[in-house]
């Protein structure tokens, strides 16, 4: 955990310190997990995990927000060695809405995502990965958001990857513009990522350690909108830098909602992801496993959900890397127990021509509060 600016600590006691008491209410959630897994040696493993998100939502005073939020976790003992419990800042930030524009100061989440399962043109790369969200989604920054209308908007974005630092090569900067047009809701953004370290940009730019590097700028163009009864959308990113070398991605999807009687309705989502060049591999974020290693990679993911009734859900997600080297199937069945517990239960099969065969499982129980 990076430790915030004395300089933003200081701003941050001080308009405590010219305000009210803030009235504080706190939400968050328990967690237990359990995953064992086996190989088609039959060697098998398993692991328990649990953690404690905890949120505290303090009223506004004014034009003027709070926000903290962390996770306390179990050891990390087969990654780090370690006994201590891990500790990570979730949020940590201060907001205010000036007249024109909105300005976040601190540890807060950033993504662009726009729908889509997999998304290759976000401020950092694997923020948010089949609608689930990752640690690296929250880093200390400074954005200011100014509103056009009620859907366009234009956002700058300057966060701090080595730790507060305001040497402009220690900076990774983006802006994100949001606009609509006819139905469709179109963005365009641009992003520089931070040299990290002095072999080139190092985990700054995927926020994956021991990767290859990204290309350190990058352009992302959007769309998302209606084709009749049928959801499209698709993006286009463009990577480069000082290195001659240029790579492109290319996303393309579609949704679409069936109704099986009055309450409930099968959802199904199909997207297709294009890579060209082994550095864009990072884009997968914990999908890396999927790459075919090749100088272009193409997944297919798809993602067919129900709700069974008001409680309980069953899903179905397959992604298939095109030059049939890999595949991973993932059945899920969600369900709210008594005591307002949540269980969700999943297998992933992983099936690969050049590495082992594996067969995971997940029992997740939590408690939201």
């Amino acid at each position: 955990m990076r430790k915030l600016p004395i300089t933003l600590f200081l701003i941050i006691c001080g308009i405590l310190a010219a305000t009210p008491v803030w009235a504080v209410e706190t939400g968050g959630k328990v967690e237990l997990n359990y995953l064992g897994s086996w190989d088609e040696d039959g060697t098998y493993a398993d692991q328990w995990t649990d953690s404690l998100d905890l949120e505290l939502y303090l009223s506004p005073q004014g034009k003027t927000e709070l926000s903290y939020a962390f996770r306390v976790g179990s050891p990390l003992q087969d990654l780090l060695a370690s006994k201590e419990a891990t500790y990570f800042t979730k949020k940590l930030y201060l907001k205010h809405r000036f007249g024109h524009f909105h300005l976040t100061v601190g540890r807060q989440p950033v993504s662009w995502s726009f729908g889509s399962m997999l998304n290759p043109v976000d401020y950092t790369m694997g923020a948010e990965v089949l609608e689930k969200e990752h640690e690296r989604k929250f880093t200390d920054a400074v954005e200011a958001y100014i509103p056009l209308n009620w859907n366009s908007g234009l956002a700058l974005v300057v966060s701090f990857p080595t730790g507060f630092a305001w040497e402009t090569e220690k900076l990774k900067w983006g802006i994100r513009g949001r606009f609509g047009f006819k139905g469709y809701d179109l963005t365009a953004n641009y992003v520089q990522e931070a040299v990290t370290d002095s072999h080139g940009y190092g985990s700054g730019a995927h926020g994956i350690i021991g990767l290859s590097p990204l290309p350190r700028q990058r352009v992302g163009l959007t769309f998302k909108g209606d084709l009749g009864p049928i959801g499209v959308y698709g993006a286009f990113g463009h990577y480069f830098g000082e290195e001659q070398e240029q790579y492109n991605s290319y996303l393309l999807g579609i949704d679409y909602s069936y109704n099986i009687d009055y309450y409930s309705k099968l959802t199904m989502q199909l997207e297709y992801l294009g890579l060209e060049g082994s550095n864009l591999t990072p884009l997968l974020g914990p999908l890396l496993m999927m790459s075919s290693g090749k100088e272009r990679t193409h997944l297919l993911t798809g993602n067919l959900a129900y709700p069974i009734d008001d409680f309980s859900s069953v899903a179905l997600t397959a992604i298939a890397n095109l030059d049939g080297s890999k595949y991973i199937v993932t059945p899920k069945y969600q369900n709210t127990l008594p005591g307002n517990i949540d269980l969700d239960l999943s297998l992933l099969f992983y099936l690969s021509d050049s590495e082992p065969n594996t067969t995971s499982f997940v029992v997740d129980l939590s408690y939201p509060f």
